[in-house]
Parts: C-alpha cells; structure tokens; sequence
C-alpha cells in the first residue's frame, strides 16, 4: 500500500483518537505522528540541506498560487534517487504559519500539498479565511467536539470557475484599493489633510460558506449525503500519483 494511502487508513480508523484534545496544537502533533508511523520522516527548515532549500523556493510560487492546478513531481528525488532521504518525507509548515499548506509531503513520485483545519467548538465547516480550497490539494477537517474527521480535495467541493470567479472579485478590488491608497497619500501631500494620527484603512480578504447563492449549499462536511466519496476521491487521487 502507498504510504500516503496507509496513513489516510490510519487516521480513518482513529479519527476519535487523533481528535481526542480540544487544542488544536496537539491535533497537529497527532497528525505528524500518523504521518511519521506510515513511513514519512519530518524534516525540519532549520536543519534540511542547500539543494532542498532551493528546491522548496522554486516551487514556492507553485504552491502558493491560488490559481495553479498542477500537482508537482518530487523532481529532487526523481532526478536523484540514490538520496532516498528525498522521498517519503514530509515538512511542516513549509512556507510560514500564515501560509498554505500546513503539510507538504514528499512521496517518490509526487508532491501533495495537505492543509489542516481544525474545530475544537461545533462547527461543521471549516474556516477559510484568504485561502479558498485548491485544486488538486488535499484538504482534513478536524472537530473536537465531534470527535470526528473528514478529508476532500480541493476541486471537489468547488468548480474551477466558481473559484476563478471568487478570485477575480479579489483582483478587481486589489487594483481599486491600490488606485484608492495613491489618492489618500496625493491628497496628503498636496496639503488637503495632515493625517497626523495615521489613519487608513484595510481589506480583510476571507472566504466562507453560506446558502446565500444556493439554498441547498452543502454546510456540513460531517453530515452529508457525498462524505464517504469525497474520501473515496483521496485514496483515489493518491492512487493516480503513485
């Protein structure tokens, strides 16, 4: 068995388990030891070599693009086999605490980018905040109080131009509020104001889940008729990545 597969069986098995403490620091520490028990070693930023350092920044724009599809080689392993410590290993964390994806996770093959969204209330639904489920990503929903979790791929629970079109909304008001921000400070400059205590202002981007557009929107990943072939599709898509 693939050892990605092996380690969504393991959790499928313990999902009560891994949920088992409402701190969401200790479902991560859960989550990096069922990675590490199906044969995926951690390595850490501060310790990794030059080349996988450089490896990381070149595929950064990659991973962080919210419009890139593409699912990427383990190209550092491929090109180099006789490091085996290039493949089944995962980083945590990879690019910042603020940043997607919580996980990366290096099989021979490929590289699958895992984000984890973790409940300790009653929430049904993840958090999105700025980041809007990716295609070909693999996304693990966590709740405390359910005890209970679930997994899905990005392209599964929105359509490519559903998320083109939410994205494009963002685009649009980057470039009004940056026409906006040369305004205020021209306006400041010519004398029109001093703006001595700093005042501005600022766009929080965030995503969420609502039956605004569609009265039978899906809002409840644990209870839902298309759970078990949402999982289904993980093990699949990891299948098609060997």
């Amino acid at each position: 068995m693939n050892n990605l597969n092996k380690f969504f069986e393991s959790i499928c098995k313990d999902r009560a388990k891994i949920t088992g403490s409402p701190d969401g620091k200790i479902f991560e520490e859960n989550f990096k030891s069922y990675l590490k028990r199906s044969g995926f070693n951690e390595m850490s930023l501060t310790i990794i070599d030059d080349g996988l350092k450089r490896f990381l920044k070149e595929i950064k724009p990659k991973i962080l693009s919210k419009n890139d599809t593409q699912i990427l080689k383990n190209s550092i392993y491929l090109n180099n086999t006789n490091r085996k410590d290039y493949a089944n290993f995962f980083i945590w964390q990879p690019y910042g605490n603020q940043n997607f994806p919580d996980f990366l996770v290096f099989c021979q093959n490929y590289i699958f980018a895992i984000e984890t969204k973790f409940s300790s209330k009653t929430s049904n639904k993840p958090m999105w905040n700025s980041n809007i489920p990716k295609e070909n990503s693999i996304y693990v929903f966590a709740s405390y109080q359910q005890r209970d979790l679930t997994f899905f791929l990005g392209h599964d629970v929105i359509e490519k131009k559903e998320r083109e079109e939410l994205l494009i909304l963002w685009q649009k008001t980057d470039e009004e509020y940056n026409k906006w921000t040369k305004s205020f400070r021209d306006k400041i400059n010519a004398g029109k104001f001093s703006n001595e205590y700093g005042f501005t202002t600022y766009i929080r981007k965030a995503y969420e889940q609502k039956n605004t557009h569609n009265k039978n929107a899906i809002l409840n990943f644990f209870k839902n008729k298309n759970r078990k072939k949402l999982e289904d599709n993980v093990f699949q898509f990891i299948n098609k990545h060997k």
